[in-house]
């Protein structure tokens, strides 16, 4: 057994990394590179390097809704009513970044971005004479225990589902065409543009608005094509694909309900885990996990992630991705030098990290008390920094080429002492 014992020489090294400075080949803290120096790893002919991810954590400084989950396509048919006319809408309703405390809030906060973009698109629309309401979503008879809401009565529940209703109260107006929407998860790098309304395409939607989480975050249907051209504008398609029911209601023909058919997502995030990638790492992926532009499949295409941190919510109530040992992730490196290791931080859905934009005013002030921000990204120079521990492992092959194929089958050496007196008639055996 001493060809066991010996096969292998194991040569180990911790490396201790903080994206806390500044990079300036990749220049982020959330995609950098950290370079050996007079220190790099080799690999010979009969040595292998194993890259481990011991450890890993990120503070959550970060929206929970933010541009990766926040917008969701709206569009209408033309229509008139009590002096109102309604265009043909094909445009982007987005919901305000920040950390929602319920799902009543979110569904809040969808409805008003819903009125305030159609007071902005429709002369005749205000605020005084459209409102929105979100309907449903909390227990009507509830207490609070531990935090968490529940019935007072057992006759009360909650389906989670989306329900809003969108009120104009100018005379007797009503709703003579629907309010549509599509949830867009549409995998593809081709630059798609909405209608502005005359039947030519303006607006470009943007890679995150194209390919976004809204469906998860409120139960929406996904939409995987993107429907609409010139020639035939997504409000003139008779049935388009729709995230929603919408309709006007049923004996109050001024009030637009919208309803979701699924339930919103149990938690008010769609970020559980984040994922650390190497281009020293050769690994395989689900396709939707790597890049925004691979069509979702059940298939496997080679990637760069070496390891995935889960969301915690720690003692204090903060929330950091974290990956403490004991840690299954490694990859063998096949490279013959490795003096620099590149870190990149992405999503579920292989995109960037959706940090809040640098021009968003905080909550209740005005531009007019707020100085514009004239700095660098907050990955750049703000509190996205990340701490995590490789570990470097060569393994030497000593005992030459062959010793990797293992130890030959044991020997079969008859045993006299052990013979069996059990014979079977000849009767019973086939001829």
């Amino acid at each position: 057994m001493s060809g066991v014992a010996g096969k292998y020489e194991n040569q180990s090294q911790l490396l201790f990394v903080s994206s806390e400075s500044g990079y300036e080949t990749i220049g982020n803290q959330n995609h950098f590179r950290v370079n050996l120096n007079s220190m790099p790893f080799k690999n010979e002919d009969n040595t292998i390097l194993r890259m481990s991810l011991k450890q890993f954590s990120l503070p959550k400084n970060f929206s929970n809704i933010n541009k990766s989950n926040n917008s969701i396509r709206m569009f209408v048919k033309t229509f008139a009513s009590q002096g109102i006319t309604v265009p043909n809408l094909d445009t982007m309703v987005t919901i305000p970044e920040g950390d929602y405390v319920s799902h009543e809030s979110l569904t809040d906060a969808f409805g008003k971005a819903i009125v305030a973009k159609l007071i902005e698109k429709v002369t005749g629309f205000t605020t005084s004479n459209l409102t929105a309401a979100a309907v449903t979503l909390v227990y009507r008879n509830k207490v609070v225990n531990s935090g968490i809401e529940q019935p007072l009565l057992g006759s009360e529940y909650n389906d989670f589902k989306l329900h809003i209703e969108i009120t104009c109260s100018t005379g007797s107006f009503a709703w003579g065409q629907p309010l549509k929407f599509q949830c867009l998860n549409v995998p593809t790098s081709t630059v798609y543009n909405l209608d502005n309304g005359s039947g030519a395409l303006g607006i470009v939607v943007s890679t995150t608005q194209l390919f976004n989480d809204s469906y998860i975050l409120l139960g929406g249907k996904r939409i995987e094509e993107f429907q609409g051209d010139t020639t035939t504008p997504v409000y003139n398609i008779t049935t388009p694909q729709t995230s929603f029911s919408s309709k006007a209601k049923n004996g109050a023909t001024n009030k637009m309900v919208i309803a979701s058919w699924y339930p919103m997502n149990s938690a008010l995030h769609t970020n559980e885990y984040i994922y650390i990638s190497s281009h020293q790492v050769h690994s395989q992926a689900s396709s939707s996990l790597e890049n925004v532009s691979n069509e979702h499949a059940h298939t496997f295409i080679t990637s760069n992630i070496l390891g995935k941190a889960l969301r915690h919510i720690n003692f204090d109530y903060s929330v950091s991705f974290r990956i403490d040992e004991p840690s299954p992730y490694f990859s063998n490196i096949t490279s013959s030098f490795v003096n620099e290791i590149e870190i990149e931080l992405r999503d579920h859905r292989g995109r960037p990290l959706s940090y809040p934009n640098v021009g968003n005013l905080p909550i209740g002030l005005s531009s007019n008390d707020y100085v514009a921000h004239t700095g660098d990204a907050q990955t750049k120079d703000g509190n996205t920094a990340c701490d995590l521990t490789l570990l470097m492992e060569k393994f030497s092959n000593s005992n030459g080429v062959d010793s990797l194929r293992g130890l030959p089958e044991a020997p079969q050496i008859p045993n006299n002492n052990f013979q069996s007196n059990f014979s079977i008639p000849t009767r019973f055996c086939a001829n």
